[in-house]
């Protein structure tokens, strides 16, 4: 072998080595939310969660149970750390729980609104709309 392959070959190792590593060194994904209460912290698991709809700085979060619970997060940096099997971002502010959409309605001009199981209703924007459709509305 040539010291050039050798180099590469070991490169590429490497490569691997760090990929795995890297890997397992990611957190894995939010199973429960703390939401502070006054007195106390209520633990919200992330399978329960309906919607979570930003209002600026606050995140208001509905479960499927049609509980209201807000905290103080970024849309963006929650989004990270949620599954991306089990949310789907909806529009600018908002993220929903694919389990819990119950039914996608159309609407005029190329948008639909999801209605969830709990009965909330939430706009689609024309983007996420075709994605939306690509990602759920086909078998």
């Amino acid at each position: 072998m040539e010291h050039a392959e050798i180099v590469a070959e070991q490169a590429s190792r490497v490569g691997v080595a760090m990929d795995a590593y890297e890997a397992l060194a990611k957190p894995p994904y939010l199973e429960r939310i703390p939401v502070r209460l006054r007195e106390e912290v209520l633990i919200v698991p992330v399978h329960q969660i309906a919607s979570i709809v930003a209002d600026g700085e606050l995140l208001n979060i509905t479960t499927i149970r049609n509980e209201h619970h807000t905290i103080t997060y970024r849309l963006k940096d929650l989004e990270a750390r949620l599954d991306p099997l089990r949310f789907v971002r909806l529009g600018r502010g908002t993220l929903a729980s694919v389990d819990a959409i119950a039914k996608i309605g159309v609407m005029p001009g190329g948008t639909h609104v999801a209605v969830m199981s709990n009965g909330q209703k939430l706009p689609v924007s024309r983007l996420q709309s075709r994605l939306l459709r690509d990602r759920l509305l086909k078998l």
